[in-house]
């Protein structure tokens, strides 16, 4: 086992779809993204590999962020189950010794069978749900409200709108803005606004991905960061941004959608999300170790 390398990444994205072809986890990421992501990344401190005749044969990699509940680490392990329990155990000690609060791995559904050894827990359920774009679902104004996006609103509204919206939700962390809006093109970026001053309301974002060997039709739709603020709630606000992203991302060139929704949401967004055609094709599981 060593450190891993920015050299490495090509071998890792090869190690990775074969964790997708054998059903370890649920999707191979975005390679343009994740290369971004991890441009400033500490491979040297952060990263373990395993590798035999020149080829990987597992690899960790431990990604941070400040949240509320304090330093929240994730572990993204791959490898099969004669290297795979040993990186988690890594990740989850060096998670530890960096003072994380918490250690969150995301496996698919049944593939945690010895993480208990490691010190986690199965926490939640993480479902990943589909839609063909051939139709769209009715998009349905709600009065009071208008719909903007990026075009329009202006910077610096996105991360308080955001960082409001979902900081009642299960394991928040707060986000700036160029990691809300990043490169997406301004019009996925969409906010529901009210009154005259156009106050914000709800947020949906949008962007279209290719993934490659991933046997949805490509390239795909993702929609992610749906919510309302508290006070805006229960009025229908939700589906009609989700609704106005599928036109937008078909326009966009997507030839299906896809979002991922926690599986055991207080609001129960999954109950929208169905309404809008949307059905559970994945479940993924997360599994925490929580310090002291």
């Amino acid at each position: 086992m060593r450190p891993g390398r920015a050299e490495d990444l090509p071998r890792l994205f090869e190690l990775w779809r074969r964790e997708v072809a054998q059903g370890r986890q649920e999707m191979l990421p975005n390679e343009t993204r994740l290369q971004r992501t991890l441009a400033r990344f500490d491979w040297e401190a952060k990263s373990r590999v395993v590798e035999h005749d020149g080829r990987l044969n597992g690899s960790v990699l431990v990604m941070s962020r400040q949240s509320p509940d304090g330093l929240l680490s994730n572990v993204y392990a791959a490898g099969g189950t004669d290297v795979y329990t040993e990186l988690v155990r890594w990740g989850v000690q060096l998670s530890r010794a960096a003072g994380a609060s918490i250690a969150q791995v995301f496996v698919a559904k049944g593939g945690g069978r010895g993480l208990e050894g490691v010190g986690l827990d199965l926490v939640r359920p993480w479902w990943r749900m589909d839609r063909t774009l051939d139709t769209l679902p009715e998009s349905k104004p709600v009065s009071g409200y208008a719909i903007a996006d990026a075009t329009t609103v202006p910077p610096g509204v996105w991360a308080e709108m955001f960082n409001r919206t979902f900081a009642d939700h299960w394991r928040f962390a707060p986000r700036a803005e160029d990691e809300i809006l990043g490169d997406r093109p301004p019009e996925l970026s969409l906010m529901a606004v009210s009154g005259m001053n156009r106050s914000p309301a709800a947020i949906a974002l949008g962007e279209v991905e290719d993934y490659g060997a991933d046997p949805r039709p490509q390239p795909v739709g993702l929609v992610s960061s749906v919510g309302t603020l508290r006070e805006h709630r229960r009025r229908g606000l939700a589906a009609w941004l989700v609704a106005e992203v599928l036109r937008r991302l078909r326009g966009a060139g997507a030839r299906h959608a896809t979002l991922y929704v926690d599986g055991l949401s207080p609001m129960r967004a999954y109950d929208v999300y169905r309404k809008l055609g949307f059905e559970v094709v994945s479940e993924a599981e997360v599994w925490e170790a929580t310090f002291p």
